[in-house]
């Protein structure tokens, strides 16, 4: 039955109690806005999508990720070649593998930190660049014989260097693989773990070539380490600048436009923005900043118990490293490794 314009039953209707029908915070509309629900966690994506050229791009990168590491340790014969009449020849390995390790903790901190308020993409090709431009003075080390002490400070300075720059590398390589799901994953840790393999076959086949011909009474007067360093500096970093070309590839794909574009979108607020935020959280929340800071780290601690075994895996894989390159340092009496 309708009710005449002009009755109080028309102007006045029964406002709902809380117990009647539930509030929703996603109805509220405030300032002419909706508060956004909250978006359900990602699923796995069609295989269609993560074609071979996405795997292979990852793989390329993850071996990129740990070249740094592996350049360093690798590299240590010729590094200690060079301070062989110097007191630091003893405690060389120790400095440069405590101050990379170190180094690239905090700066992983950093960047993990920091993650939401960068470009993968450009942060992936900044680093690698960075990378390409050290492991390239590695390279023209070779050509000249400074001071142990001189040529000390500057292992350690490229080794801090080179531990930054992977670092930020390794964040955005992640940050992007985690989007296109387990395959992308995968292929990336594949190529963490390809390139130890790639990188002691190349340190072989460049001290094979750099003694080829010689006796075997043949004693190393420094270079044959020096050669077998260029061959492996230089390849280092021509694959580096190959990366740099693969994750270019990748960004310009479509397929990275549609899965990973969100990713490039700078997150960083203005000061309005910012105000209208927390004003529009009060009207909603008895506690805006608490509830946010509390979500935060319970996200932080449930992501970090779905990845335990990778964690694990990836502190095992550093400890056996560090363990085989100290147990063949030691040895030997010089403390030189003997590889040539």
């Amino acid at each position: 039955m309708s009710l005449p314009p002009g009755s109080p039953e028309a102007l006045y209707h029964v406002v709902p109690h809380q117990d009647d029908e539930e509030v929703n915070a996603s109805q509220i509309e405030l300032a002419g806005e909706t508060v956004a629900e909250p978006v359900p966690p990602p699923m796995d994506l069609p295989p269609f999508l993560v074609d071979a050229r996405i795997r292979w791009i990852h793989f390329i990168l993850g071996c990129s990720v740990l070249l740094p590491w592996n350049v360093v340790i690798t590299a240590m014969p010729f590094f200690l070649s060079r301070l062989s009449s110097s007191p630091l020849h003893s405690t060389f390995g120790s400095y440069l593998t405590t101050t990379f390790t170190v180094s690239n903790f905090v700066f992983l901190a950093h960047a993990t930190l920091t993650s939401k308020e960068s470009s993968p993409s450009r942060q992936t090709r900044s680093s690698i660049i960075w990378l390409t431009i050290l492991n390239f003075f590695l390279t023209l080390s070779t050509f000249f014989v400074p001071s142990p002490g001189v040529f000390f400070a500057f292992v350690l300075f490229n080794g801090i260097a080179q531990a930054c720059a992977g670092a930020y590398l390794q964040t955005s390589v992640i940050a992007v693989a985690s989007r296109f799901g387990p395959p992308a994953v995968q292929a990336m840790m594949s190529g963490q773990a390809a390139v130890a393999v790639a990188v002691s076959g190349v340190q072989v086949i460049s001290a094979a070539a750099s003694v080829m011909g010689k006796t075997r009474s043949y004693a190393s007067d420094g270079s044959a380490e020096e050669r077998s360093a260029f061959m492996f500096f230089a390849l280092s970093t021509l694959f580096l600048i190959a990366s740099a070309a693969a994750n270019t590839w990748m960004v310009r794909m479509a397929v990275y436009q549609h899965i990973a574009a969100s990713l490039e979108k700078p997150l960083k607020k203005s000061l309005t923005e910012d105000a209208h935020e927390d004003e529009r959280r009060g009207l909603i929340s008895d506690h805006p900043h608490g509830d946010s800071m509390s979500d935060m780290k319970s996200n932080t601690i449930r992501i970090a118990k779905a990845n335990i075994t990778y964690e694990v895996a990836v502190a095992y894989v550093f400890m056996v490293t560090l363990d085989v390159t100290f147990a063949r340092l030691l040895a030997s009496p010089s403390g030189q490794r003997s590889d040539y």
